[in-house]
């Protein structure tokens, strides 16, 4: 904190005298050069803040629809490293979005990023990642936002903002085409029938076959089909009064998870090898109704959302040509908001926000395993019949059912309430001095009915041969156990999350901040357990029976078995994991210099978080525990540079050292998985101006995106190094026609995206070790008609 005080002293002193300098250079240079810096007039609109870009107290980083547009960005897995400390790995499939910012976030269950599409948040991480649609704008918040959003949004929040018919209107068609037999078509058109009507309708398709080969079936991995649309009917009843009506829907369906063998201690990848299926579809679907009442003294905004999501992933868990065990994984989820804001609108120094929130989110799960033939063997027979090798009696177990298919119905009904309110008191003791306080009470309801079962009973044969003093005789048992597991459980969370800001503004071109503010996220219950949960049963009750119908004069040759046949596993328990918290302390600022035409942010953070939840391998999966404490501390800037009309150069710089202070399974001064200790950013985008009858403008823009050093484990034995990828586009427009030309990862840079570990079923002592390359080189072209 000392260090972080230090900086702020500086930039007391050091500001106000760059503000006399730039002055003077702004004077001079004000008649040669326009203001073309188009974040000091962005505005951040929502109904919990007004303000221009240049004036919020905070890291915030903004995309707007062109630069989604020349960098190509489809989804929200485009957005890593665009803003400082923003880290998103592509791997998987579209149920997987796993957002890190400053080394903070979330593989699987709870988020630690949030994400508002249209001020609608959306709950669970399986529907962030969706195609972009007639986006006009990105946001990306670092830090807590808890006081205002809520639960999981400890790290960050992402605001999605779509077009309004009001402010847009006509027809769009897009069409394009790129290797790897990449397809894409979008159609949009938005009409104001008159100053009070509004409406707008779009639709996209998707599709391509996949970037890596598998093979085990000669097929390619990781194709991906997508299609959509929305529509939007905005309503001005009165001057005071307007509704948004808007609704969208998203069908995909891939086949995804290219996931490849590597010996970490070798060095060694293997190609992708596995024989079963894995796939992943979607359908989502989410609505909202946006009501708006404009008082004298205040705004009034009332949303409501419904988002329906049911999906299907099936998975070769082993990953191996084997016929070990695969996983099927159904969800269905309906999940309803509803945010009612008040927003103060008057002149006065005090400025202030209050509002309720709701939200209730039926959750069920269906997660059937089914352990093959090669599982069988190796997981079950051999695993039992190791127990028995080295005893005077010959004693072996013989599977006789041909698989055992492990069936889950899990359901997590949650609901939660929220009150909040933030004032800011401007010219707070002295001149442009303001002071921001603000608290949140969250309460969070979270329930779970799980019923694990197997339909018909496991067979087996326990075998056992006598000694010769015996007859020497072999005596075949048949084992026939039945399994079911069933339970349920709750868990009642309260929170309070509060904020305080303090923001020095020394002229209407710089200013500083400070602020401090806690963050969570939600606890939860891991599925995944259950499939360990059901073996251990599963063995005892096999040894049990054995026990029992072993003849008595056989008992005595036989080991003491009485530790494998007591199974007290507290279910409830191994399931649950607890929410996390932090406490975010930042500094930063921000300055216009140059007459406008150079941009800098910049801000400092250290972060303390308690009870992380990580994730780990247990048995074939991976689940969530709360791993002790851990610290993250590191540095952001940000700069913008017109030297010359047609020419914006950009540049955004993150530093992360994330690290265990304390950790459970003696990983202490390791640094925390999955958060790059650098990002980079830097792009060019020139515009030529031909005005020739057959072309007016040539857009040329170019990216270059690094991360790293990114640690993929705990223990930190298996990481990626910094890389970067080298994008770019050039676009010819006339009229209202544009042809682009993109390209992806232009050096075509290989580098891991992915990696994890996970049991080995030959040989339970050691974990297999799996990745997934990044995608290879990409280019195309897309045509736009705008009319």
């Amino acid at each position: 904190m000392k260090k972080l005080l230090l900086l702020l002293l500086i930039a007391t002193e050091v500001l106000p005298v760059l503000a006399r300098i730039d002055k003077e250079q702004s004077d001079r240079d004000s008649t040669i050069y326009k203001n073309v810096n188009l974040n000091e007039i962005e505005v951040i609109s929502s109904p919990k803040s007004e303000t221009r870009f240049f004036e919020f107290p905070g890291s915030i980083s903004i995309i707007g629809e062109k630069k989604l547009e020349r960098q190509h960005i489809m989804s929200l897995k485009g957005l890593s490293s665009i803003a400082p400390n923003l880290y998103i790995p592509d791997y998987g499939s579209k149920l997987i979005s796993s957002i890190y910012i400053r080394g903070i976030g979330s593989r699987i269950n709870s988020p630690a990023v949030g994400l508002n599409v249209d001020n609608i948040p959306y709950l669970d991480k399986s529907s962030f990642d969706f195609d972009f649609m007639d986006i006009e704008k990105i946001e990306i918040l670092r830090g807590p936002q808890g006081t205002l959003y809520g639960r999981n949004t400890m790290a960050g929040l992402i605001n999605i903002y779509t077009k309004s018919p009001f402010d847009y209107q006509g027809t769009k068609i897009k069409a394009g085409y790129g290797n790897y037999n990449t397809w894409n078509a979008a159609l949009s058109h938005s009409h104001k029938i008159n100053e009070y009507v509004a409406f707008s309708v779009s639709g996209k398709y998707r599709k391509n076959d996949g970037y890596f080969k598998n093979i085990a079936t000669g097929k390619n991995s990781g194709s991906t089909e997508v299609a959509g649309g929305r529509a939007q009917i905005y309503i001005k009843i009165n001057p005071r009064l307007k509704i948004n009506l808007t609704s969208d829907f998203e069908y995909n369906d891939q086949d995804g998870y290219p996931y490849q063998m590597f010996d970490k201690k070798k060095d060694i990848r293997y190609p992708i090898n596995y024989n079963d299926r894995s796939s992943y579809d979607r359908k989502l679907s989410t609505s909202s109704i946006l009501l708006q009442y404009i008082h004298d003294r205040y705004i009034m905004n009332s949303i409501t959302g419904y988002q329906f999501l049911k999906d299907n992933m099936h998975m070769d868990q082993d990953f191996t040509p084997l016929s070990v065990f695969t996983l099927q994984q159904k969800q269905k989820q309906d999940a309803i908001t509803q945010e009612i804001t008040f927003k103060s609108t008057t002149d006065k120094n005090l400025q202030w926000v209050a509002g309720v929130f709701g939200f209730y989110s039926h959750l069920r799960t269906d997660g059937p395993v089914n352990f093959k033939e090669d599982g069988l063997k190796y997981m079950i027979e051999d695993n039992v019949n190791s127990i028995f090798e080295k005893f005077p009696v010959q004693l072996g177990l013989k599977v006789q059912s041909p698989n055992l298919y492990i069936n889950g119905i899990y359901k997590t009904p949650t609901f939660g309430l929220a009150v909040f309110k933030q004032m800011t008191y401007n010219n707070l003791f002295i001149k442009n001095l303001s002071g921001t306080i603000g608290l949140r009470l969250d309460y969070e309801h979270t329930k779970i009915n799980h019923h694990t079962f197997i339909d018909e009973p496991f067979i087996s044969d326990f075998n056992i041969i006598l000694p010769p003093s015996m007859g020497g005789r072999a005596i075949s048992i048949p084992v026939s156990v039945p399994l079911s597991v069933d339970g349920k459980d709750k868990m009642n969370t309260w929170e309070l999350l509060p904020k305080f800001e303090l923001k020095y503004k020394f002229n209407s071109q710089y200013f500083i901040y400070a602020s401090v503010a806690r963050g969570y996220r939600s606890g939860g219950y891991n599925f995944q357990m259950f499939s360990n949960i059901v073996q251990e049963q599963l063995r005892s009750k096999m040894i049990t029976e054995i026990l029992n119908k072993v003849p008595p004069k056989v008992k005595p040759m036989l080991p003491d078995l009485s530790h494998l046949t007591n199974n007290q596993t507290d279910v409830n328990n191994s399931i649950r994991y607890k929410p996390e918290h932090s406490w975010n302390y930042e500094i930063g600022g921000r300055a216009d210099l140059w007459n406008r035409r150079l941009g800098i942010d910049f801000s400092v953070f250290y972060i303390d978080c308690r009870n992380q939840q990580i994730s780990i391998i247990d048995g074939f999966g991976r689940t969530t525990k709360n791993s002790g404490h851990s610290a993250s501390k590191g540095s952001e800037v940000s700069v913008r540079l017109s030297p010359v009309n047609n020419l914006q150069l950009t540049a955004a710089y993150g530093y992360t050292h994330a690290t265990f202070i304390s950790n459970e399974d003696g990983n202490k001064g390791n640094y925390v998985p999955f958060a790059p200790k650098h990002t980079l950013a830097l792009t060019g985008n020139y515009t030529i101006e031909i005005k020739k009858s057959w072309l007016d403008y040539i857009f040329i823009n170019a990216e270059y995106a690094g991360r790293g050093k990114t640690f993929w484990t705990e223990s930190n034995d298996v990481a990626q190094n910094f890389y970067g990828l080298l994008n770019g586009d050039l676009t010819f427009q006339k009229n209202n026609i544009d042809l682009s030309i993109w390209g992806k990862n232009l050096l075509n840079k290989r580098y891991q995206a992915f990696y994890f570990e996970t049991m080995n079923a030959e040989n339970l002592k050691e974990n297999n070790g799996f990745m997934q390359l990044g995608r290879p080189i990409t280019f195309g072209f897309d045509v736009t008609l705008r009319f």
